[in-house]
């Protein structure tokens, strides 16, 4: 072959490869689908179905919610590590499935949160809050806090599972207040509550979504929320930094997480459209009803939120020997 049907036979091809479509380009054209690893009606679920609604008006292609549970949200986490990298297939993750479930079950994990995933957008971030039962002696946490002083290892909490964001949190609490309690686990968040309201547990950190309910009905008392600003729903509890626990703050948050490798033109895409989205007056409407707080930003915050969070979770597992096999 001379020089002259070389570079021919080159110029056909590129202009062959000249006409192929660009798939960044011409993203999305079909379904996508956001893999949820808890079960239907949770937080995450009802975020996630949120931000489908919005994402499918913005850019009228179908975004699917696929609830994968299991393992303490593993076994969704490690499909969407698994799948392809082409933008068509997305985490729906967080603090949970991101930060904590990887360390925790670091044994039966089938994927490295920093190597199987890249960061699409931040969604939103949710506070806890402290609920006794009605019926509680403690009519602040300062008692609440004296009492456990005063009697080491005597009053127990209860949370939605070992591992979950709200028993960390629970932790993070103790070892900052200087208390020490035993943990009840339950398997989700209802009969956690049932729990308390039976008077079986002492006090319960959750998510605002079930206990307000139940607060505005007299069954449990709110002593405290866990970040450093109040809930507009419940604008007589104080924080808990401002009740002696300085500078505690702590809550769960949601974000969107795509395979490792996926073309950065479709994460820069995907992350403009949640941004977008974050700014749709019913997405907030919805969001504030929920008691979440939008969390827009680039694919770097994310990253770096989610590597900050990582090293923060970390000594509370290895303190606690969370790990397990």
């Amino acid at each position: 072959m001379n020089l002259r049907t070389f570079l021919a036979g080159f110029s056909t091809a590129a202009a062959l490869l000249a006409m192929l479509p660009n798939a960044a380009a011409a993203y999305p054209d079909k379904p996508v689908t956001i893999v949820v690893p808890y079960s239907p009606g949770g937080a995450t679920d009802s975020t996630a179905r949120i931000m489908a609604q919005a994402l499918q008006e913005e850019t009228n292609v179908s975004f699917v919610v696929e609830n994968v549970p299991g393992a303490g949200t593993t076994i969704g986490a490690g499909k969407v590590a698994k799948a392809p990298s082409d933008g068509y297939t997305l985490l729906f993750g967080g603090l949970s499935a991101n930060v904590l479930a990887p360390q925790i079950y670091r044994d039966i994990s089938s994927f490295n949160p920093v190597d199987a995933f890249d960061p699409v957008a931040g969604v939103a971030s949710q506070p806890l809050i402290l609920v006794v039962n009605s019926a509680s002696k403690y009519q602040t946490l300062d008692q609440l806090l004296q009492d456990a002083r005063q009697h080491p290892g005597a009053l127990n909490f209860g949370s939605p599972g070992q591992g979950s964001a709200p028993h960390l949190i629970s932790e993070l609490f103790l070892a900052e207040a200087g208390i020490e309690a035993t943990h009840v686990p339950f398997k989700g968040a209802a009969p956690a509550i049932a729990a308390l309201i039976g008077g079986n547990i002492d006090f319960l950190l959750d998510t605002p979504t079930a206990p307000v309910s139940q607060i505005k009905a007299g069954r449990l008392r709110a002593l405290g929320v866990t970040t450093q600003e109040k809930i507009d729903s419940l604008p007589d509890v104080p924080t808990m930094d401002s009740q002696g626990v300085t500078g505690f703050e702590a809550s769960t948050w949601f974000a969107f997480f795509a395979p490792k490798g996926t073309d950065p033109e479709i994460l820069g895409t995907l992350n403009g459209w949640v941004n977008h989205a974050l700014q749709n007056p019913k997405v907030q409407a919805l969001m504030k009803s929920a008691y979440l707080t939008a969390m827009p930003g680039s694919q770097d915050d994310l990253q770096r939120l989610a590597e900050r969070e990582r090293e923060r979770w970390a000594a509370i597992i290895k303190a606690k020997d969370l790990q397990r096999k």
